[in-house]
């Protein structure tokens, strides 16, 4: 026959036991504690037995236990509070409505052989160390206050589809390899995955945080996990990019997981400017095994912290997503002719948000190699390129040609000595001559003419003869204003009357 113990009974029964047992051992009977009631197993552990019957343990007041909790009975809970300072292990049945379970030790476990569903768990002791070695539910509120739930390679599954359902201090969850936290969403609202890297695995822990908020109301489940490190560790090579990114994150990255559902949403992916550098974009490690960027990015912040969003993210295969740099863009600018001699001045177009360096190369005459706009005075044809890094050592180069030509001879194809005040001399139009010899042959090769300045010019007249119409051989040795050396041309001009 079961057995019914009141409280006082109780206690005096299980001060009887021997010390290596635990405190509270029920050994198969039915106990119940009481709407109102309060029970403390003081300095040790409860254990639920079934060595001897059922092992019923039907709570619905409040039990503390300065140990461990261990049931391999049944443990019913309803509007009760359970609190202990040690580990609990379920390894068959807890039926939790409206209770809670408070963990207010220090270096917990939630273990045994049995997957607990709690209502409410709630993670006491301050930052303390709550250590999965199961995966876990959470069908009420998850109260991690400034305690790190630890998962480990395990899941905790919160399957209260309210936004609010967690809440925190400065509490995270953290989990390595497959582990991660798994929220059950039923709203279009921001579901926050406040997690973080472990403690223990990589100290110190960074908190990162994520925030999926679905695009219906439909029922989706989604889950997270932060890495921190380089993902090329993992196998996610950072440095292989699609034709968009530039960078990626080095830092940390996280696991994303849509287990239920088929709704797109939206991934708000938080960072610390100060110790991750400054990031804009997002990107998402897909086929062909690169990562690609995964759309138009919203700058966000909270939790003290910076964030990049991204809206209408579908794939969620594979996990690994990252905060990334965008390229930008580089137009050096057009190809530009000038005359030896002259210079230009550049006007590269940057859509960078903040320059870190700018360089010019070749740096032989410009102004400047580091600045915007050089000006630039060649006295060759050159090619120069820009390279361009912005705040984040992101790196965009672009080139332009600048073509140099040689100055031209301004000189009359043909002119008309018929005193009407109008091209009536042949004579060079430069204004920038620096040397200058002009001569004019008649179809004979005679020399009809011949000048050093420049301010002169044949009026058609040879030995005091106007000569007649026809055309003319000239011959011009000549350096302008910017070139090195002198140059030599010829042609031939008309006179005409």
């Amino acid at each position: 026959m079961k057995r019914i113990l009141s409280f006082i009974l109780l206690l005096s029964l299980i001060a009887a036991l021997p010390a290596q047992t635990a405190l509270f051992n029920n050994n198969g009977a039915d106990i119940y504690v009481k709407d109102g009631a309060f029970m403390i197993v003081k300095t040790n552990s409860l254990y639920n037995n079934t060595s001897g019957g059922s092992g019923v343990f039907d709570n619905a007041g409040t039990v503390v236990v300065e140990g461990d909790v261990k049931n391999d009975g049944v443990i019913n809970a309803a509007g009760d509070t359970i609190r202990l300072s040690g580990d609990w292990v379920n390894n068959n049945s807890y039926t939790g409505t409206a209770s809670w379970v408070e963990m207010n030790g220090g270096a917990q476990q939630i273990s045994g052989t049995a997957v607990t569903t709690f209502n409410h768990l709630n993670l006491l002791g301050g930052n303390t160390v709550k250590r999965q070695t199961i995966d876990a539910v959470t069908s009420g509120s998850l109260v991690l206050n400034d305690a790190e739930l630890a998962t480990d390679v395990n899941e905790m599954l919160v399957t209260n589809t309210a936004p609010t359902a967690i809440t925190r201090n400065s509490g995270f969850v953290s989990s390595i390899a497959t582990g991660k936290l798994l929220r059950a969403t039923l709203t279009s609202s921001a579901y926050l995955f406040p997690v973080g890297s472990p403690s223990y695995n990589n100290p110190p822990s960074i908190f990162r945080p994520i925030e999926i908020t679905p695009v219906t109301a439909a029922a989706n489940t989604f889950g997270a996990m932060v890495v921190k490190g380089n993902a090329t560790n993992d196998g996610y090579d950072i440095s292989t990019l699609d034709d968009v990114l530039c960078l990626v994150n080095p830092n940390f990255y996280h696991r994303l997981y849509q287990t239920n559902g088929s709704d797109v949403a939206s991934l708000n992916i938080f960072f610390d400017p100060t110790a991750d550098g400054d990031w804009t974009d997002q990107g998402h490690w897909d086929a062909p095994n690169r990562w690609n960027y995964i759309g138009t990015p919203t700058a966000n912040n909270g939790y003290g912290l910076s964030a990049v969003q991204v809206a209408g993210v579908s794939d969620f295969q594979p996990e690994p997503f990252a905060l990334a740099r965008k390229k930008f863009t580089v137009d050096a600018g057009p190809d530009v002719s000038i005359t030896q001699g002259e210079s230009t001045t550049f006007n590269p177009g940057i859509t960078a948000g903040i320059i870190s360096l700018i360089a010019w190369t070749p740096d032989l005459s410009l102004s400047c190699n580091d600045c915007t706009g050089p000006v630039a005075s060649p006295t060759a044809t050159t090619r120069y390129s820009i390279e361009v890094t912005d705040n984040a050592g992101c790196v965009v180069s672009d080139s332009l040609l600048v073509i140099v030509t040689s100055p031209q001879l301004l000189i009359p194809t043909a002119f008309s000595p018929n005193g009407d005040g109008v091209n009536d001399r042949f004579r060079i139009l430069n204004k920038d001559l620096v040397k200058f010899t002009l001569q004019v042959y008649n179809r004979w090769g005679e020399k009809v003419y011949e000048t050093s300045d420049p301010t002169e010019g044949w009026d058609g007249i040879y030995k005091g003869i106007p000569q007649g119409m026809g055309a003319y051989v000239w011959t011009c040795s000549y350096q302008l204003s910017g070139q090195i050396k002198s140059s030599l041309a010829k042609g031939n001009v008309t006179l005409m009357r």
